[in-house]
Formats: C-alpha cells, sequence, structure tokens
C-alpha cells in the first residue's frame, strides 16, 4: 500500500502565499497537510486542498510556560483542532504535555527546548515532533539537539513526526527529504519514513473521526450505526 505522506506543520504567511504551499505540497507528493493559521486561512485552505486532491488538517500549537497556563489552553482548543502540539521551554510543562492525552506531539526540535532525557522519556505517551525551520535557522544548536532526540526517539521507540514548520513554498522539502534528517542520524529508513506517513497520518484521521463522533475517545471507530465497533489497536 502506498505511503500516506504528511507535512504535519505549515505556516503560511498569508492567504496570498496559501494556494502556492498547497499546489506545492500536491506536486510534491503528500497525501495530506495540516495548516496553523486563523479562521480566514483556514477556510480558504479547504477550499484550495480540494482543488489539488489534498487532505487538509486544523493544527495549532499551544506555548505555555506553566502547567496551569497549558491546561486552561487545552481546554480550550482541543475538540476544535485535527492536531495540537505544544512548544515549551519550561521542563515541567514538557513532563505534562507528553503524557497528556489531549496533546498529539511535542515540538523537541528548538535548542530552547529542555531535554528529552530518561525522565521524559518514561512518561511520554506522545509523539515527539522535529520541524526542520528549527534546523535551518537554528544552526548547530538546533543540530545538535536534533541529533539527540532522533537517537533517543529511535532507541526508546517513541512516535515521532518530521514537520517542516514551512512558512512559504521555498521551505517546503519532499516528503523523502524530510525522512531523509531522522535516517542519517542513526534512525532506520522505515522508521524514518512514518515520522513522515504513517505517525501524523494517524493521529491526524482518527483525531478528525473523533471531532466527527466516527472514533471514541479511546480509540474506537464507530464503522456504521447498529454495527460492532472496531478498534483501531
Amino acid at each position: 500500500m502506498p505511503r500516506r505522506f504528511v507535512d504535519a506543520w505549515l505556516r503560511p504567511r498569508s492567504r496570498d502565499v496559501l494556494e502556492g504551499m498547497l499546489r506545492s505540497c500536491h506536486e510534491l507528493g503528500f497525501w495530506g497537510v495540516a495548516v496553523e493559521g486563523g479562521d480566514d486561512l483556514w477556510v480558504e485552505a479547504r477550499r484550495v486542498a480540494g482543488a489539488y486532491g489534498l487532505e487538509v488538517f486544523r493544527r495549532v500549537t499551544v506555548e505555555a510556560s506553566s502547567r496551569g497556563e497549558l491546561y486552561e489552553k487545552l481546554r480550550a482548543v482541543r475538540w476544535s483542532y485535527d492536531l495540537v502540539s505544544v512548544a515549551t521551554h519550561d521542563r515541567d510543562v514538557l513532563l505534562a504535555a507528553v503524557r497528556d492525552m489531549r496533546v498529539d506531539t511535542v515540538i523537541a526540535s528548538s535548542p530552547r527546548t529542555p531535554p528529552i532525557d530518561r525522565h521524559v522519556v518514561e512518561v511520554t505517551g506522545n509523539s515527539l515532533e522535529l520541524a526542520l525551520l528549527h534546523i535551518l535557522e537554528g544552526g548547530f544548536e538546533a543540530f545538535r539537539t536534533v541529533t539527540r532526540v532522533v537517537w533517543t526517539a529511535y532507541k526508546k521507540r517513541l512516535n515521532l513526526v518530521v514537520s517542516t514548520g514551512a512558512r512559504d513554498e521555498y521551505e517546503l522539502r519532499p516528503p523523502r527529504q524530510m525522512a531523509s534528517v531522522p535516517w542519517s542520524l542513526g534512525a532506520s529508513p522505515s522508521y524514518a519514513l512514518d515520522a513522515v506517513s504513517s505517525y501524523p497520518a494517524r493521529i491526524l484521521l482518527e483525531n478528525r473521526g473523533r471531532l466527527e463522533g466516527r472514533v471514541s475517545v479511546d480509540g474506537v471507530w464507530r464503522v456504521a450505526e447498529g454495527e460492532e465497533e472496531v478498534s483501531t489497536g
């Protein structure tokens, strides 16, 4: 079965650049994308994506400096978005985010992100996310951070999502080029490809199912009224 390649983080600078980004994603071979932006941008993204045969999902990135702030923001956004990510520079918030069921990914590629050490690994239930834009803008410190995250995630069998964080079409990358980052840092080819396909695709499809009432909170798909429910495992 062909892989469903996903860029889980697009941040268009404006509606003017949105169409070019979605067109490029289609040409690069993506099945779906997650777009972050306001209501007007989201409406336009849904309209344009259909013309290119792209699945488009809505994303929000929550930034928090305390647990209380994190929990308050998660209550406000969880049931309005297909993907909820958390970015933080606070260790306590990181520890809360990697295990909170309302969180899908935790951004781990910023040099200011607290280390993903054994204490964090022990409680991690959510996917760690690497944004290529952090590597491009953060230089050696970002690269060193990403190297450690990839090795830890692969060794401990944590789910990893690789996104671009692109703000225009020039910051986009082909799916296999995105996968080459974790692969070149020690992950297996299949694990690296999963980071830009099956891991993010599963998150997005299950969350959309929950928002539409077709999946229960514990991951059970309701295939049809009156039929037995089927778990996705």
